[in-house]
């Protein structure tokens, strides 16, 4: 995504790999769309065996404000909820339409409801993309902005062929990971599944905005 316009992000954290216990969150009745979610921390007692954290991420489509006098925007709305770490994101996912930003797409994190200052979140690295939960995943082609502790902004690049591979990634691969790093230097990663109803939201999203 090449342009000066766009500022480089601090170094993306480097992932953290996901043990073999990784817990899942239980599915509640009046959740149908909710999928799974785990948040692996760092765990200095035990090095090889990161900290798992069960949660859920709801996908929808949703219609947002886009300025006075223009049509309502389309945009996937996630929402990953880890209860026992007291953290949300909210990821939204939209085409870009400003011509002055070298952007496909644009990616905004907000984390919210952290457990405390341990919990606020300093750094993200790109979105990785991968098949299964226990592999490594795929890097978007992209540049993460902080903005602030706790809110981020990926710039999807907008090459013809970034665009082509990251559309791929994004519609055909079916887990997410989110690299983090808190303001207490611990790494982790925010792993959540797209799932049917991921799946059905993001293909109707790049119909739509095709």
């Amino acid at each position: 995504a090449g342009s000066e316009r766009v500022p480089r992000g601090t170094a993306a954290p480097s992932p953290v790999s996901p043990g073999p216990n990784a817990a899942t969150a239980p599915q509640r009745p009046d959740a149908p769309v909710a999928q799974r979610a785990v948040l692996y921390e760092e765990n200095p007692a035990q090095p090889q065996q990161p900290r798992a954290s069960g949660g859920r991420a709801i996908w929808r489509l949703d219609n947002v404000n886009a300025g006075q006098g223009q049509p309502l925007e389309t945009v996937v709305r996630t929402t990953v909820e880890v209860p026992d770490a007291g953290m949300t994101l909210t990821m939204l996912i939209r085409r870009n339409t400003e011509a002055t930003l070298p952007a496909s797409h644009t990616v905004e994190l907000t984390f919210s409801g952290t457990g405390g200052q341990s919990r606020t979140v300093r750094d993200v690295g790109l979105l990785q993309l991968k098949n299964e939960e226990g592999t490594r995943g795929t890097p978007v082609a992209g540049v993460p902005v902080p903005v602030r502790d706790n809110l981020f902004l990926l710039g999807l690049s907008n090459l013809p062929s970034d665009i082509e591979r990251n559309t791929a990634l994004l519609t055909k691969r079916s887990w997410f990971d989110l690299p983090l790093r808190f303001t207490s230097g611990q790494r982790a990663i925010l792993s959540f599944e797209k799932g049917p109803s991921g799946e059905g939201v993001l293909n109707e999203a790049f119909r739509l905005w095709r």
